[in-house]
């Protein structure tokens, strides 16, 4: 889901569209209208007849502008009917706790009536860059949960539990 908009001339000014791109290059009226763009083009996928669209979890960069990939598989939850939604690199280390993606993950599941394909990144170069995050501890949260697909029912590891009720 790129930012079509982009002035490049702007980009290269800057010298990179990643992190350090000011805010203000973003006309949120533009974006509006590209992000039901990129999701009519992923429900459109279902009728064309694909089997599955995916969504994958891009921050502060001009060619990725979904930064809750669980957002946009929830609206594709509701209005598809039959291709399987995947979310492929949900990004643990920027959650609280994983748990959180987990029960999120299943809920979109339980909508979707069972056609959610879960993908998750361990880590990231940005984990580093949250306060409360530090390699270790971020390794042991991950490593804590790890939810799947859960086709209606909810499923852990270790002392953590989820419920879809």
């Amino acid at each position: 889901m790129p930012y079509a908009d982009l002035d490049l001339e702007a980009g290269r000014k800057n010298g990179t569209v990643w992190v350090r791109l000011p805010n203000r290059h973003f006309d949120p009226e533009k974006g509006h209208r590209l992000y039901n763009r990129y999701l009519d083009e992923l429900e459109h996928a279902e009728r064309l007849g694909f089997d599955a669209v995916s969504v994958n979890e891009h921050h502060q960069t001009a060619y990725g502008l979904m930064p809750s990939p669980i957002v946009t598989a929830s609206a594709l939850a509701r209005r598809t009917q039959r291709v399987r939604i995947a979310i492929l690199g949900s990004a643990l280390p920027l959650r609280e706790h994983p748990l959180m993606v987990a029960e999120e993950h299943a809920m979109i599941d339980v909508i979707s009536g069972g056609r959610l394909i879960s993908g998750f990144v361990r880590g990231i170069p940005s984990a580093s860059t949250r306060p409360s995050r530090t390699s270790a501890s971020t390794r042991r949260t991950t490593s804590s949960c790890a939810p799947g697909p859960s086709r209606g029912r909810s499923r852990s590891r270790a002392s953590t539990t989820t419920s879809s009720t």
